[in-house]
């Protein structure tokens, strides 16, 4: 046979590349059967502290947990093995190559929750209070007539709203431009003399953004329960989004994740320096039994704080380092609590190991531990893992002190964000994302700047830290850059989530579905049957057709 060494190469070679390929797999599952038995060990300790607070305990994701409940044991093992596997995330797990567990587990086989079990989940995105949110005044007859009409049909009939939108408008106002309608003031596409078609391309614009940022913080979401390889599907026609989440089986967790409003923030932040006196009570408090009869009067007045402050910073003679106004050691003498959870990683954060975070959690939700800070002061944690301590190269959660105004609303938010997108500091030399502000953005973006010189602002949503950058100077114009160790990837990430911040138009669940293993299993099993089955037919075809020399070929 001609060429029989090539075709034996070529066979060999394809044989590799198929192994090769499918040890990601075979890596991926080993450390998931792993993290399974450690999570199983890890909920039984659990069970074990939760027996002295009534079988209730809190996850590492926060969620509490009452081990009376038949589920529990399932949604904690859950809880455990997804903080177990966003632990090995970055951790080398091929044992040759060196590849870290999050590139093995994207180059695996993407199991499907007929195989694993989970959650499907749709959602649609309202294209009608979208358009409502851009509308001049949505109280004005001529708009909320049309509003109204196309409102009766596309819930009737359903359909494209924009068309039926702009349809409905055509017949009601007839000699009305389409551009009236809406606040063209505050939209820089679109001015007094701009045409039907120029505005339904501007509403056909933001229906994708929306999409695609809806998208994106539902994918951000996500990442916070812990689930692997989720599937986010895009339906345009529809406006719908189809999310497949393998694995998850808590499903009040994962509704109320998905339905909250996607509220994005820019906050200051306290230095732990400024709030060291309340830290400090805080660790010491936390070495005893909770307090249940703390009175809601005992919280410190906000002023107060506002004047410690000010003398804490410009007081360089009082104002003393990170390690020396927070010795947790000394705090917390070996006995346990805050001090023995939390170490210091620098002026405006702590760092918490993933295994602790949901203890500090519980801590921090004390009635008596609230009670010590101010009004003003919320505590919230990193979106990702950071490094917490630069000589360990240990990973953690950071935990930031935000300094929430006396109003409760932030500075600058979501709707203030006109457009984000990558850029690229050619002096850095630093990949950056660019934000542009609204005209009133502008406005409140330049003062908070211009107050917050050399100081950290938290840019936050759903009241976790995604991104914490330092302000250099004033920002004046509408624009800014947010820069950092990104990957493009993260940029990206980063722009999308500003621009699905300020998304005008909410999300619901149209339907939620859980999903048990057993059918793919029981598809597995008859495969099996089926394939056994044809095979032994095929050998006893072989032996009565070909007699001995069929025995030979089977």
């Amino acid at each position: 046979m001609r060429n029989k060494g090539f075709f034996w190469f070529l066979t060999i070679l394809l044989t590799i590349i198929c192994v090769y390929q499918l040890s990601f797999t075979f890596v991926s599952t080993g450390v998931e059967k792993k993290a399974e038995k450690e999570a199983t060990i890890k909920v039984a300790e659990l069970r074990e502290k939760a027996a002295a607070t009534e079988n209730k305990a809190f996850l590492p994701n926060g969620v509490e947990v009452n081990f009376n409940d038949p589920e529990s044991e399932e949604i904690a093992k859950a809880a455990f093995i997804n903080q177990i596997l966003r632990d090995e995330a970055e951790k080398p797990v091929y044992p040759v190559i060196g590849s870290v567990f999050k590139d093995v587990k994207q180059r695996s086989l993407a199991f499907g929750l007929d195989l694993v079990g989970g959650m499907s989940v749709t959602m649609e995105i309202s294209i009608p209070e979208l358009v409502q949110n851009y509308s001049r005044n949505k109280n004005d007859v001529k708009f909320k007539k049309v509003y109204d009409a196309a409102l009766k049909d596309y819930n009737a009939e359903g359909g494209d709203f924009i068309s039926i939108f702009i349809a409905k408008h055509h017949e009601l106002n007839k000699d009305i431009q389409l551009v009236r309608l809406f606040d063209y003031p505050e939209i820089d596409v679109l001015g007094i003399k701009s045409t039907d078609e120029e505005v339904e391309t501007f509403l056909r614009e933001k229906e994708s953004v929306s999409m695609d940022g809806v998208a994106e913080i539902m994918s951000r979401r996500i990442n916070q329960f812990g689930v692997a390889q989720p599937n986010i599907q895009k339906d345009p026609t529809t406006n719908r989004l189809y999310i497949e989440l393998p694995g998850v089986q808590d499903e009040a967790t994962v509704a109320e994740k998905l339905q909250s409003t996607a509220n994005l923030q820019f906050f200051e932040n306290y230095t732990y320096n400024e709030i060291g006196q309340y830290w400090q009570q805080a660790v010491i408090l936390s070495q005893q039994p909770e307090n249940t009869d703390v009175e809601e009067t005992e919280t410190t007045d906000s002023t107060d704080l506002a004047v410690n402050d000010s003398t804490l910073v410009n007081d360089s003679t009082t104002t003393t380092s990170l390690d020396e106004s927070l010795s947790l050691d000394d705090l917390s003498d070996n006995k346990g609590g805050l001090g023995s959870l939390v170490v210091g990683v620098y002026q405006y954060a702590m760092g918490v190991s993933s295994e602790n975070k949901g203890a500090v959690d519980q801590i921090l939700k004390r009635k008596d531990i609230k009670s010590v800070f101010p009004e003003t002061v919320m505590f919230m944690w990193s979106s990702n893992l950071e490094t917490i301590n630069y000589e360990t190269k240990e990973k953690g959660y950071l935990l930031y002190a935000i300094k929430v105004p006396a109003d409760g609303k932030p500075r600058v938010g979501g709707t203030d964000i006109k457009s984000a997108s990558t850029g690229f500091d050619q002096q850095e030399n630093k990949i950056t994302v660019d934000l542009e502000m609204t005209v009133e953005g502008s406005d409140k973006w330049a003062q908070m700047t211009a107050d917050n010189v050399d100081r950290s602002v938290s840019i936050t949503m759903d009241n976790i830290v995604f991104s914490a950058p330092n302000v250099n100077g004033p920002i004046t114009g509408g624009r800014t850059q947010i820069s950092g160790s990104f990957t493009i990837n993260e940029a990206k990430d980063l722009a999308g989530l500003l621009n699905g911040g300020s998304l005008p138009a909410p999300c619901v669940i149209k339907e939620q579905t859980k999903v048990g293993p057993t059918i793919g299993a029981e598809n597995a099993s008859a495969g099996l049957i089926s394939f056994g089955f044809a095979l032994l037919l095929v050998f006893i075809y072989m032996v009565f057709y070909y007699g001995k020399a069929g025995i030979i070929a089977d």
